[in-house]
């Protein structure tokens, strides 16, 4: 994996964190202010400052694992990241399966996600 793979996957990752996903200054550090968002259950979500994607009274720890990452460059400064994500929920030992997509574009120095979609899927073989 090169530098910019091991970036952008960071990247992903962190987003996957209870810690940031509380977090509206950090969400913000990594989204483009134009973020869009096709989620797993059919919703279209367009970012605005100050949201968060998990209640910072929730003290459940994400515990969700990507695979298969891969990106692509598009463009000068625009990457297409492609990978898998398992969502395990601890509570009902269930698993989610996600195919999932994030356009990142390289703005004002630093990666930020301008849009991301999420697939619920069948079990990974």
């Amino acid at each position: 994996m090169n530098r910019l793979e091991k970036e952008i996957l960071n990247l992903e990752n962190n987003l996957l964190l209870s810690s940031i996903r509380k977090c509206p200054e950090k969400i913000c550090d990594i989204l483009d202010e134009n973020f869009v968002e096709y989620t797993s259950s059919g919703q279209e979500y367009h970012y605005k400052k100050g949201d968060t994607f998990q209640n910072k009274e929730d003290e459940n720890e994400l515990n969700w694992t990507i695979s298969d990452f891969k990106i692509k460059q598009l463009s000068e400064g625009c990457i297409l990241a492609t990978y898998k994500v398992i969502k395990n929920d601890e509570t009902n030992e269930s698993k989610k399966y996600t195919l999932r997509s994030s356009i990142w574009k390289y703005i004002d120095n630093k990666w930020k996600m301008v849009f991301h979609q999420g697939t619920l899927c069948g079990k990974f073989k």
